[in-house]
């Protein structure tokens, strides 16, 4: 009895091999479902968070407007009592000048459309002069906030008190107020300027921030000033314990994040700013679910979309796999092509052409593939380029962090250059200590010069700090060569040649690309 043919053991192997293709086709099939799922998820978290940080920047761009329109407004009101408190100290006060005292005051109210009335008490609280008409003398100051605070402070700066309701109009206002001082600096009364509530409401209401946005003032020791929407129970209340006093604020005066509000529980997008120059705080917030109501209808259109099309792959997968389960051929090369893929395995892990540090090609594959290459462009005239690429100071880095670090900087390094560079025919090697090779066949000088700059741009930019270099972070050096078969016979011209552009770059200051002449 003779031994079994090739023929015969091809024909043995059918079934297996057609099991093989199957589980691959349904692998395949399934990977690709499973990208696209994942694509899609990723791309609608992705423009999840565009949302969300678009609406940042407009809540920290409005923060801001609103910010300056308040300081402007307050600003004006301060302006006239600084100017009052002068007149004030400086001129006195008798029966003669009080008369032209109102009159002043009525005409100074009448110029500034926000200003609710101008005020003077003395020492105890009387009223002196006021701008509304009011008859003096006979109301007393002397229980409210602002004239508390100035008879118990000698500070001349302005004082923003809490908001009050007028008891001459019964409107909410806000006061402004200095303290003005007798010659011999005692306390002599309080000059008071008080603001509608309203002028802030009728631009709060002007702005459109959905039907459940926020825009408040808000005072340094955290009571609401003003609030949109407008409830009176709100005015003065607390937010000691909000997010904003707790965690923001004491980072930055100004900012965005999302928080939950501590008076309804609504989470929200957010923009703050400090008011400059007084104690003031501008908040404005969106509903995060307003927000995030045109990414929903997005993401669903998009869903179904792909539920659709992962349903016809489906379809076309299982008559594929159908068609694939009747196919019984096997190519009469396949123990050939095994057997030599299988030789190929050998030799690839004889040869060991992976550097062990870094996971990058290693010098002996770096030589022979660019001994390929060099053949290859020679023969097609195709381009075919050579980065040379140095780590600035590494030898003070490593003198400074030591060989552990130093070995942990070369990893990074080499994994920014597999992620710059994006071709998979392209090579990374590291080619000795410090020093890192990018072969790039069919590009000349120009594209891999780019190239080298990304490398070095993405370097620096991963601020791995280098505190004995110039630059504070780690830096490279990159050499570029094009490859030119009538000048460099041999690879060693090409490596040369990049290498003295290499020198010339460290030469020059280092941090640069440097292409050889």
């Amino acid at each position: 009895m003779g031994h079994p043919s090739i023929h015969d053991r091809i024909e043995s192997s059918r079934p297996g091999v057609a099991r093989l293709k199957i589980r691959s086709a349904v692998t395949l099939l399934v990977a690709v479902c499973l990208s696209m799922a994942v694509i899609v998820i990723w791309e609608g978290w992705r423009s999840r968070q565009y949302h969300l940080h678009d609406k940042e920047v407009a809540m920290s761009n409005l923060a801001q407007t609103l910010s300056s329109q308040a300081q402007a407004t307050i600003k004006q009101a301060d302006t006239l009592l600084l100017t009052l408190v002068d007149r004030l100290e400086n001129d006195g006060i008798d029966g003669g000048r009080i008369n032209r005292l109102q009159r002043l005051l009525s005409a100074q109210r009448s110029e500034l459309s926000q200003i609710h009335g101008l005020f003077v008490y003395d020492e105890t609280g009387r009223w002196i002069a006021n701008s509304n008409g009011a008859e003096v003398g006979v109301a007393n100051n002397s229980d409210r906030e602002y004239f508390i605070f100035h008879r118990d402070h000698p500070d001349r700066g302005p004082h923003i008190g809490p908001s009050i309701k007028s008891r001459s109009s019964g409107e909410w206002i806000m006061t402004v107020s200095r303290r003005v001082n007798h010659p011999d600096g005692s306390f002599a009364g309080v000059a008071l300027a008080t603001i509608y509530l309203s002028h802030f409401l009728q631009l709060y209401d002007s702005i459109d921030i959905g039907s459940n946005g926020v825009i408040s003032l808000i005072a340094d020791d955290a009571r609401i000033v003003v609030r949109r929407p407008f409830h009176d129970a709100d005015i003065g209340s607390s937010l000691s314990k909000s997010p904003l006093f707790t965690q923001l604020l004491p980072v930055s005066s100004a900012g965005t994040a999302t928080i939950t509000s501590v008076i309804d529980g609504v989470e929200r997008v957010t923009g703050y700013r400090r008011v400059e120059g007084y104690p003031l705080i501008v908040f404005t917030a969106l509903n995060k679910d307003e927000v995030l109501a045109s990414w929903r209808k997005e993401s669903l259109l998009s869903a179904a979309i792909v539920s659709l099309l992962l349903g016809f792959l489906g379809v076309l997968g299982y008559r594929l796999i159908k068609l694939m389960k009747q196919q019984n051929r096997i190519q009469n090369e396949l123990l050939g092509a095994q057997d030599k893929l299988l030789e190929v395995n050998r030799n690839l892990e004889l040869l060991a052409l992976e550097d062990a540090l870094t996971g990058l090609a290693n010098r002996r594959q770096f030589d022979l593939f660019i001994h390929a290459e060099a053949g290859r462009a020679r023969r097609n005239h195709t381009g075919l380029a050579l980065l040379m690429i140095d780590v600035d100071h590494f030898k003070a880095f490593n003198d400074r962090y030591g060989h552990l670090a130093g070995d942990d900087c070369l990893r990074k390094i080499g994994a920014i250059i597999v992620d710059t560079i994006k071709r998979p025919g392209d090579l990374a090697s590291r080619f000795g200590g410090e020093e890192f090779a990018v072969v790039l066949p069919g590009t000349d000088y120009v594209g891999a010069f780019l190239l080298a700059e990304k490398i070095r741009s993405a370097v620096l930019a991963s601020g791995l700090e280098h505190s004995e270099s110039p630059e504070g972070v780690v830096t490279v050096s990159v050499g570029v060569c094009g490859y030119d078969a009538a000048s460099q016979a041999a690879t060693e011209d090409l490596i040369g040649a990049a290498d003295k552009a290499l020198y010339v770059a460290k030469a020059s200051g280092r941090n640069m690309s440097v292409i050889a002449n």
